[in-house]
């Protein structure tokens, strides 16, 4: 696990592979109670995936960008969930990484990125 602190954003944590055993109820503590019970769901509906995640954390918003990958059925799969401080929703989005991939090889050949 590293820790990195980085200006305006506050703690940004980096987890490169969540333990099977320890990493979801390592990173449900650091979540707020509006994703706990979402992102608990997601990763505890596959037992076959592989996950990472980077928690970005700030004094106004929490944005959790969850990798799921699953080699016996060949899939990556990008979660991002979202949340102001004191909101009770939460925005989620999900894309397969090669959709991921084509949004970046699209800004860079429009000189976005």
């Amino acid at each position: 696990m590293n820790y990195k602190k980085r200006g305006g954003l506050g703690l940004t944590t980096i987890i490169q592979k969540m333990n099977p055993e320890t990493g979801l109820s390592e990173l449900r503590c650091r979540l707020p109670k509006q994703m706990r019970q979402a992102v608990t769901d997601l990763i505890e509906a596959d037992s076959g995936s592989e996950y990472f995640y980077k928690l970005l954390t700030d004094h106004a918003q929490i944005q959790l960008l969850l990798i799921e990958h699953n080699p016996q059925e060949h899939y990556t799969e990008c979660h991002c969930f979202a949340t102001d401080m004191g909101d009770p929703g939460y925005a989620y989005e999900s894309l397969p990484l090669f959709s991921i991939r084509m949004f970046a090889e699209m800004a860079g050949r429009l000189n976005l990125a």
